[in-house]
């Protein structure tokens, strides 16, 4: 249905050197989950990323459980946009929104797709 959730558990591997959540942890879970969003339309792939950006609103730490939640909000014959939000299982608080533009043309000639646009 274009939309998608997940959780991730923060261990060390996930941190920067001041021990907290590494921005590129969060980029790749907008990236992951952006893509996840829109496979859930009914797409066998998601094409390619061509725009994603981030905004880190508070950190993370080792232990930390975080609850991503992603929305296709438009597929179109040549363009995907997704938005993500990550949360802290917590306190519930916002963590990162990301935003994810993804080329979606040639992945609509795929066979094995459940839709045609």
């Amino acid at each position: 249905d274009g939309k998608i959730s997940a959780e991730i558990l923060i261990q060390e591997h996930h941190l920067n050197r001041i021990k907290s959540i590494h921005g590129g942890m969060l980029a790749l879970l907008t990236d992951v989950c952006g893509s996840l969003a829109v496979y859930s339309k009914g797409m066998h792939h998601a094409g390619v990323s061509i725009d994603l950006s981030v905004s880190y609103l508070r950190s993370a730490e080792n232990g930390d459980t975080l609850l991503i939640d992603a929305e296709c909000v438009k597929l179109g014959k040549k363009l995907a946009f997704t938005i993500v939000e990550v949360r802290n299982k917590a306190d519930k608080k916002v963590i990162a929104r990301g935003r994810h533009t993804l080329f979606v043309a040639d992945a609509h000639n795929d066979p094995e797709n459940l839709f045609k646009i």
